[in-house]
């Protein structure tokens, strides 16, 4: 390769933007001359002709449109280097992992990654799913950066910090043709009892300690918030789902929200960005957690906490 070849396509590059030798002369402020021997030197060095000098501005010629294509390529990955450089300069993580539970808000979440990678192209994310204790053991370990969860009882207080970045409200539903859905009239709390309930849950039903949202006995547990829908898309069971996973289903009628007597509130779900305190997010992961919090407080339909 040759040693200059980066100057020479930044100078090809800038003519063909520009228009001429002459406009990209003084954009580039080097001579005419100097702009016209840096493409000599390119075309030689290639063994193409990328410019047809014919007429009064130098035109691309075919040769010269393939190659534009690959030195914007080029350039693209040079201004990437030269980021992930200047961030390891400022002890900024070029390669961040975050980890995610099943319940978190997915679409506002990707909404925040597109702005993120437009901002910082040079930063590599890895992004896992996993259960609220796995999240907690991998940044124990200084596994990942940052986790993003809902809050409950038996999250460490000590050694981390956090702040909340959501909130939302999970309701009681069940498949249209649920004996709980086709109940007319709103039914009391006893009820539930009478039918299985789906619980999200890491742990065998045997083995897990449970809070006021489990309200049976006949339980199954089940890791996963797609799967859970699924099962009570086919009658399974009913669930405590939150509308950012069947906002769909709600608005077809596949699910139906169960009107019982006895709940008057949705039970609210806060989530949070949660990280070990001596490893606080850098500008680029706070920018990210800045742009989630904002996507979910803009996100349509579920940030109420009244049923309905």
């Amino acid at each position: 390769m040759h040693p200059n070849l980066l100057d020479q396509l930044t100078v090809f590059e800038v003519i063909a933007e520009e228009g001429s030798f002459s406009a990209a002369a003084k954009k580039l402020n080097r001579t005419v001359s100097a702009v016209g021997y840096t493409i000599g030197q390119l075309e030689e060095h290639l063994g193409l002709i990328l410019f047809d000098r014919s007429e009064y501005r130098p035109k691309l010629t075919y040769e010269g449109k393939s190659i534009l294509r690959d030195a914007d390529m080029i350039a693209r990955r040079v201004e990437r280097l030269s980021a992930r450089a200047d961030a390891l300069r400022r002890n900024t993580a070029v390669n961040a992992t975050i980890l995610i539970d099943s319940l978190f808000p997915r679409e506002p979440f990707a909404a925040a990654l597109r702005l993120f990678a437009e901002h910082y192209p040079e930063i590599q994310l890895t992004i896992h799913e996993m259960p609220v204790d796995q999240i907690v053991t991998r940044l124990e370990e200084d596994k990942a950066h940052i986790g993003l969860l809902a809050l409950n009882d038996m999250l460490p207080m000590r050694r981390f910090d956090g702040r909340q970045i959501a909130l939302r409200g999970a309701f009681p539903v069940a498949a249209a043709d649920h004996p709980l859905a086709l109940r007319k009239n709103p039914f009391p709390l006893a009820e539930l009892d009478n039918h299985r309930q789906i619980i999200l849950s890491s742990e065998a039903v045997d083995e897990g300690r449970y809070n006021y949202h489990v309200h049976v006995t006949d339980l199954w547990a089940v890791n996963s918030v797609p799967l859970a829908r699924d099962m009570v898309r086919h009658g399974v069971g009913w669930s405590f789902m939150t509308r950012d996973f069947v906002a769909n289903d709600l608005a077809s009628g596949r699910l139906v929200a169960l009107n019982c007597a006895d709940i008057h509130d949705w039970a609210a779900l806060r989530f949070t960005a949660f990280w070990q305190t001596h490893r606080p997010p850098d500008p680029p992961l706070t920018y990210l957690i800045d742009k989630i919090e904002e996507a979910c407080e803009e996100s349509p339909d579920v940030t109420r906490l009244t049923v309905g």
